[in-house]
């Protein structure tokens, strides 16, 4: 009866990986049939090593001044899916005692920043490093005043600093509740992780991020925090169509984004993330999932750095980013898919394409 019940469990796999060809013909199609008119271009990817899927598609363009083709392995602004990475680092220090989540951020922020945040009526002995990784910490989000967007726009090539993110989180909004008591997304939160991690490491966010991370040894090779050193960086848009192309990267470079990705760098971090291999320890990714509530129930389901979606009775671990990209992890499916819309997309909160896609997989697993 046990050989049977693994027989019986392994043929949706079996049929699937003999049918690999026909699901990448499929979503060739089924991308082509949901590009909205007005998006200029979509990248996607879909990973898994036990389906034996390793697929990258582009459509459409790239620069819509020039017309010219967007490349399956374009890199693009990942903006807040850099909070899972974030996250995995800071969780990557916790596994090796140079951190401890529960602790006060007193204990690891400069002293200019804990004075910055006590004038704007923040406690840093109060605030713990999870707070900041689930949200919780009462911080103002700096990104949500008019002021960012609008100095964005005035002058695109402005160099911020972390400093003056955080000053800005002080002095344009208030905070937002108590420490512990409600989720609050906040970009500053994760601004202050980042430059926690260069304190504790000594070396860049990106250093860290690469060594702590196994980007090397994970073959995660076309992910940093960007600079000039690539000319495969896409063009990138605002619902209106402005072209973000040439805003400077400081404007969420500290953590709260920064980070350059490809679709398959991207689908393969989620991937091997929650297939043990980034952490050294198994009951870290466990720690990254826990669960959190609170007096007014959040918006979100988030954890650390990573949140759980359902769609249409499919469950999914995801983060995804202003710039327009969304990352899933199906634990039913053992897949990550990744997609970058250029300019965005409307209507539903998440991608419209997760669920399409993961519905033809759930088809194609029929035995």
């Amino acid at each position: 009866m046990k050989k049977l019940i693994l027989l019986l469990l392994f043929i949706p796999l079996l049929l699937f990986s003999q049918n690999t060809n026909s699901v990448y013909n499929d979503l060739n199609k089924l991308i082509e049939k949901n590009i909205d008119p007005s998006q200029p271009g979509i990248i996607a990817n879909i990973y898994s090593e036990t389906r034996d899927l390793d697929w990258s598609k582009s459509f459409g363009i790239n620069d819509i001044a020039k017309n010219n083709p967007l490349d399956k392995f374009d890199q693009f602004r990942i903006a807040s899916v850099t909070k899972t990475f974030v996250a995995a680092t800071i969780l990557r220090l916790w596994e090796e005692d140079k951190i401890n989540i529960d602790d006060p951020i007193s204990k690891y922020i400069s002293k200019e920043h804990y004075n910055i945040l006590i004038k704007g009526n923040y406690n840093p002995e109060i605030i713990a490093v999870r707070n900041l990784l689930n949200h919780s910490s009462g911080l103002y989000d700096h990104t949500n005043h008019s002021n960012f967007f609008n100095k964005v726009f005035e002058n695109p090539s402005y160099k911020w600093t972390r400093t003056e993110q955080i000053s800005a989180c002080v002095e344009w909004g208030n905070p937002v509740g108590i420490t512990g008591n409600q989720f609050k997304y906040s970009d500053t939160g994760y601004v202050i992780l980042g430059g926690i991690i260069e304190n504790i490491t000594g070396l860049s966010l990106d250093s860290s991020m690469k060594i702590l991370l196994k980007f090397e040894k994970l073959n995660i090779n076309d992910t940093w925090f960007e600079d000039d050193r690539t000319d495969r960086r896409i063009h990138q848009y605002f619902r209106n169509g402005k072209d973000a192309y040439n805003i400077d990267p400081s404007l969420d470079y500290f953590g709260g984004g920064g980070l350059i990705s490809t679709a398959k760098d991207l689908s393969k971090f989620f991937y091997l993330l929650f297939n043990n291999k980034v952490f050294n320890n198994e009951s870290t990714l466990q720690e990254m999932l826990k669960k959190y509530k609170y007096q007014t129930p959040a918006l979100m389901d988030y954890s650390l750095g990573i949140w759980e979606i359902e769609l249409e009775d499919m469950k999914f671990f995801t983060h995804s980013g202003f710039w327009g990209t969304q990352v899933v992890y199906s634990p039913n499916y053992d897949i990550s898919f990744s997609v970058n819309y250029s300019k965005g997309w409307s209507g539903p909160y998440n991608a419209p394409l997760i669920q399409k896609v993961f519905s033809l997989i759930e088809n194609q697993t029929k035995p």
